[in-house]
């Protein structure tokens, strides 16, 4: 008989749950837009979900146990399996073969197809599933390979080298490998095959210097820039117009939302009329699985409400497969070079869609935010990803700093080295000679009478010093 396989997961988040000829049913929007409808279970608080396949399950004649065929989205087809199946039954046919051999047999996009209903009954989101498919189809296709016996270390390596010479980083190409890690993974444990041919290929290690040197953050003078040519573009990028790229950048360099995150939100995701306002990305869509929720800058509320007032609620405000295809870099390179901007720096680091999200976090770092709370806003793991991949530091900055110091008078003497001299001769003296309680008394009153007009990094390290 023909049977299709059903699963059960939690009602999305925002779903609208109605009753139809006795039944409850839950409805949703995908983030593409596209509304989803599916039956509840017996208790309701889940929806059921069907393989988009259908499967062969007949009682094998001569073990007396039930056995399970994968066929076809088409019933037809699927038909016509199961009366092969049979057929093969009636010969001895079946069971005959072990269950990796005949798997062998099948086409990899068979496989893949299964793989990608498994990662879809697991719970995967869209995103991951999509772009894990992509990747060992990509690796498939380099190796030519057209059944699982095509699958080698060797394949799967020289595949990973063509791709870094393609001009891939170190860990693109350690996304592709876990990618076909994991595919194969699968195929052992489904006893597709016996070995898993990648057993032994480990990730390449990514310094942090070669991280952090991909790419670069943009100052406030470009990114302005940056802005001002996105909003009076008159060509749309696959769907966003002008002014909502505009906005997107805007929001991306103020709160360090990946792409992916972006592309997820709705108007529904911002709480302007809070004490602090916020947007909320899902659990679904971070990095992480957790919900997110950052603030959002007071002066961006009127903009982002005038903004959002025209967008459809329940609907991305920012729709289109701009995220899904990693396209944000060609985006926002188009728009830098209207805004006469280079994408790259003498330093070979380049500034794309990612770029913002270090713009966010190097500003944190800029403005003197504490190292956990930048951690916490970047929703990092540990702080050494915060400060040391994503926090960069230029020697403009470092030259503010310096100048940032008390200014030290020199001039006292006729040349820098009799200033020097006194200046030494003087602290020997005051050092050979006990300091009076009352002048430490008085030194101690005189810096809190003026603690608010010095400079934050030097009260920081009065209050380091204090504290050890």
């Amino acid at each position: 008989m023909l049977v299709k396989r059903r699963h059960s997961r939690l009602i999305p988040e925002g779903a609208v749950i109605f009753e139809r000829d006795g039944k409850d049913y839950a409805r949703w929007a995908l983030p593409t837009g596209r509304a989803v409808t599916r039956p509840l279970n017996r208790k309701g608080n889940r929806v059921v979900e069907e393989s988009p396949c259908w499967y062969v399950r007949l009682r094998h004649p001569a073990t007396n146990k039930w056995r399970e065929w994968r066929a076809y989205r088409d019933r037809q087809a699927s038909q016509a399996m199961e009366i092969e199946i049979i057929r093969k039954i009636e010969r001895g046919e079946v069971g005959l073969v072990g269950r990796a051999s005949a798997h062998g047999k099948t086409s990899i996009d068979e496989h893949l197809r299964a793989f990608e209903e498994h990662l879809e009954d697991k719970g995967s989101t869209q995103d991951h599933v999509e772009r894990t498919l992509a990747r060992c189809r990509w690796l498939v296709k380099n190796m030519e390979a057209k059944v699982l016996g095509d699958i080698t270390a060797e394949g799967i390596d020289s595949a990973l080298a063509a791709l870094r010479r393609g001009g891939a980083s170190v860990a693109t190409s350690n996304g592709y490998h876990r990618a076909v890690r994991t595919f194969c993974r699968w195929l052992v444990r489904t006893k597709r095959i016996a070995e898993n041919p990648v057993a032994d290929l480990t990730c390449l290690k990514v310094s942090e210097a070669d991280r952090r040197r991909r790419r670069r953050p943009l100052d406030d003078e470009e990114l302005t820039l940056l802005l001002a040519a996105a909003r009076r573009s008159p060509e749309p990028f696959m769907g966003l117009s002008g002014p909502d790229r505009a906005m997107l950048y805007l929001v991306a360099a103020n709160t360090g939302l990946r792409a992916s995150e972006l592309a997820s939100l709705t108007p529904e995701s911002f709480e302007l009329d809070a004490d602090q306002p916020i947007v909320r990305c899902r659990a679904g869509y971070t990095k992480n699985g957790e919900e997110a929720e950052l603030p959002l800058r007071q002066d961006m509320v009127a903009t982002l409400r005038e903004w959002l007032a025209s967008k459809p609620s329940c609907e991305s405000v920012w729709p289109g497969k701009w995220a899904k295809e990693r396209r944000g870099a060609e985006m926002i390179r188009i728009d830098m070079t209207a805004a006469d901007l280079d994408c790259e720096d003498d330093r070979g680091r380049v500034a794309d869609f990612h770029a913002l999200r270090h713009t966010f976090i190097s500003n944190l770092a800029r403005a003197g935010v504490h190292p956990r709370n930048a951690q916490a806003l970047a929703r990092h793991s540990t702080i050494d990803l915060t400060m040391n991949v994503y926090t960069h530091v230029s020697m403009n900055d470092l030259g503010r700093d310096v100048e940032s110091l008390p200014a030290l008078d020199m001039a006292k003497g006729d040349t820098a080295a009799e200033s020097w001299a006194a200046a030494t001769e003087e602290s020997v003296a005051e050092t050979a000679q006990p300091v009076p309680a009352t002048s430490v008394s008085a030194e101690l009153s005189n810096l809190a009478s003026n603690w608010d007009s010095l400079p934050d990094h030097i009260r920081n390290v009065i209050v380091s010093l204090a504290r050890a």
